[in-house]
This record gives structure tokens, sequence and C-alpha cells, in this order.
């Protein structure tokens, strides 16, 4: 897995919690790397899991709130280091409608080997439905992306994970209108 999801996961321990507890959980996943990642590096999915469990354990809370929360403040990272991205996209619906067919095809572009998952999204009358699935567990750091991605777009879009596709490797959501206050 590519670097660039380590170095911002510490990153974002140190922003969401502090420098200190970012040290204690890289010293209580004991993971390979000691916690040194670069962005263009490709480090196990699992050393991603043992940080995020040691930060449940450090943190008392639930691994999976964790990973959606990590997603969501990961799309902003996203649209400020890879901006390119998301020009000539207006709206949330769009982009996710071509992450597959455009934005991880860019990503294969910047890093050869990454192994992206696969995010199928289909528009269905007023909803739009993304099947994600992947061979990394990182179904809830979906979940937090397209929830950022919403917010990114100002979007006025409620997301509902799709509980009878619910797994760590495969996901459905759905993305569909808010209610209009009335």
């Amino acid at each position: 897995m590519k670097g660039v999801i380590f170095s911002e996961l510490v990153r974002w321990v140190e922003e969401a919690f502090s420098p200190a507890v970012a040290d204690a959980m890289i010293v209580g996943a004991a993971v390979a790397s000691d916690g040194v990642y670069t962005n263009v590096g490709s480090y196990p999915h699992e050393e991603a899991l043992a940080l995020i469990g040691a930060l449940s354990e450090l943190t008392q809370k639930p691994v999976p709130d964790l990973a959606h929360s990590y997603g969501y403040w990961l799309s902003a990272r996203f649209v400020a280091l890879y901006p390119e991205m998301f020009d000539g996209y207006t709206d949330a619906i769009s982009f996710l409608r071509d992450v597959d067919a455009n934005h991880h095809r860019e990503v294969k572009k910047l890093y050869p080997d990454a192994r992206t998952p696969s995010v199928v999204a289909v528009v269905d009358g007023q909803e739009l439905v993304v099947s994600y699935a992947s061979h990394r567990p990182f179904a809830d750091v979906a979940h937090g992306l397209i929830r950022g991605y919403i917010h990114h777009f100002d979007a006025a879009l409620e997301v509902v994970r799709d509980e009878t596709a619910q797994g760590p490797h495969a996901a459905r959501f759905v993305l569909r209108p808010l209610p209009a206050d009335g």
C-alpha cells in the first residue's frame, strides 16, 4: 500500500489527538517500519491495521469509527495534495462516479505499482449507488472518504451504508438528496 496513506494516518493522529498519541500508537503497533513512511514508498496494509488497532486501544474508540474519521479527514488532504484530480468537478456525484475510471487511473500514473480498490458508482434515479471492493479491509475508510467528498463539494446529500453489503472488504453506499425542510 502506498506510503501516503501511512504518512497521512500519522499526521491525522497528531492533529486529531496529539503527537504523543501518534508516538504511542506507533510503539504499541510495533510495526516493522517504526512509523517512518515516505509518500512514494510501499508498505504492507497490515501495518495500517496494526496502527489503527493500537490507536483504538489507546483511545478506547472502536476501530471502524476511527477508520471512518480518518477517511473523512483524508478526503480534504487528497484535495490539498492532488488538486488536479478535482479539476473540472463541481459536484460530488460526478466526482464519485469517475473515481474508478479517472482518479484511480491517475493514481496508477503516479504510482504504477498501486493496487487501487474497485469503486463503481451508478446513478439510479435520484440516488448514486457506490459499490466498493478491495483486497484490503478498508470499507470504513471508504465511507469516510465519501462523506468527506460530499462535504468538499457542499452537496446536500446523505450517505447511507447498505448494511446487507457490510464487510471490511466490500461495502455499498447509497447517496440521496437530503429531505427538504418542510
